[in-house]
């Protein structure tokens, strides 16, 4: 969602916006070392928005240190970090959505047509 927040969509705006409340953003830090390593190893526009996107999480995000477990993956370590926490995960990755989805993690994703961020699988 950071390299979507950087291509202009309001993707904290928006999960406010659905939450009615404002949540505390938070960044593992294996999502963090993985748009460095974008923005270190490109170029052009995918730099550029990976460079912005960590603009926008220094910004307005907590970065939080969170270790990947030996043969885990980054997206693994999301899984993990929100079953643990109950945070509520903003991805549009399908992969992703569909494996939060199956393990009743709530989930913030954009959906093209209105042009927002939608939450799913949340309850007040």
């Amino acid at each position: 969602m950071a390299m979507l927040m950087a291509s202009g969509v309001p993707v904290l705006d928006h999960i406010e916006e659905e939450l009615e409340a404002r949540p505390r953003f938070v960044v593992i830090r294996p999502v963090y070392e993985e748009l460095v390593k974008i923005a270190n190893s490109v170029t052009g526009t995918a730099r550029k928005q990976a460079l912005f996107a960590l603009e926008l999480v220094n910004k307005f995000c907590e970065v939080v240190d969170y270790e990947l477990l030996s043969g885990e993956d980054v997206d693994d370590a999301i899984v993990r970090y929100a079953l643990e926490t109950g945070a509520i995960v903003a991805t549009n990755d399908r992969i992703l959505r569909r494996k939060l989805r199956e393990l009743g993690v709530p989930e913030a994703y954009f959906r093209e047509e209105g042009r927002r961020v939608k939450v799913e699988g949340y309850y007040k």
